[in-house]
């Protein structure tokens, strides 16, 4: 991986789409290195590191017309 100034923290797998700096939308493959435990990519245009984070389940319980659940 190459040093980029910019980690964007993402929840999509197996790749993550943005807007570059030149307008156009780059789709970045995110990838397990060897030696690191994250998922991540680089957009080879603006050098922005892309992190995967899996999603949590929200700990506020929400309440509807069959009682509680998570969403």
């Amino acid at each position: 991986m190459e040093n980029s100034t910019t980690v964007r923290i993402v929840y999509d797998f197996p790749v993550a789409g943005h807007l570059c700096t030149d307008g156009a939308v780059r789709y970045v493959k995110m990838a397990r290195r060897a030696g690191t435990s994250q998922t991540q990519g680089v957009c080879p245009r603006c050098q922005i590191t892309f992190q995967y984070q899996k999603p949590q389940r929200p700990k506020l319980r929400h309440f509807g017309e069959n009682g509680a659940s998570h969403f």
